[in-house]
């Protein structure tokens, strides 16, 4: 987290929901020591994030709108959420990447001790309410797995992960990762059913 010694390059796309808030502008500082390192780890890898992300929700949007149709809206629901989680994490990408990409720009800026810790303040609480959507995409695909069946029954129990991405504001690093695991296991068993034969 935001305490680690540097340099050290944070990697967004695989811990979402970190930074923290900064305890003091030294700790907002010791992030953002290495500039070059952090703002091509941090502003390049997130784009190949939140594109792969997008194949992923639309995959599950179109398998889930098949299965439920607009019976009860809840392919939908998985669509607004992972919309909202995908919208909210690229802005807390923005925000946290933004004053290195600045200072690199522009050589001649000092650090500001004031910018730096309030940027990294906005990029979390982006983090916190981009869970709010992860919750409703997986409660939305459990639902419809469960009645459905069009996803294995068994996946249904990842409902549990989206109570948990909830208590992203106290539980920041496990709630983000509850996810992130949610979205490799489901995104594992569309490949695995796209790949599968179908009967003619």
């Amino acid at each position: 987290m935001l305490t680690a010694r540097q340099p050290r390059i944070r990697i967004p796309a695989y811990v979402v929901g970190t930074p923290d808030r900064p305890a003091d502008t030294a700790e907002a500082e010791r992030y953002y020591s290495s500039y070059s390192g952090f703002v091509t780890a941090n502003g390049v890898v997130p784009v190949l994030h939140v594109l792969f992300f997008l194949f992923f929700l639309g995959a599950l949007a179109g398998v889930l709108r098949r299965a439920d149709g607009e019976r009860t809206g809840l392919a939908n629901t998985a669509l607004a959420g992972g919309t909202v989680f995908v919208a909210l994490t690229a802005a807390g990408f923005t925000a946290e990447v933004a004053y290195p990409a600045t200072l690199m720009r522009f050589d001649e800026l000092p650090f500001d001790d004031q910018i730096a810790p309030l940027l990294l303040t906005i990029a979390a609480w982006f983090y916190h309410y981009c869970q709010v959507g992860t919750a409703a995409m997986i409660f939305a695909t459990s639902i419809v797995a469960w009645r459905t069946g069009v996803l294995p029954r068994w996946t249904a129990v990842g409902a549990v992960l989206g109570v948990v991405a909830l208590l992203h504001t106290w539980f920041p690093l496990t709630a983000a990762l509850s996810g992130l695991v949610w979205i490799a296991v489901i995104g594992l068993v569309l490949a695995i059913q796209g790949a599968a034969p179908t009967d003619e």
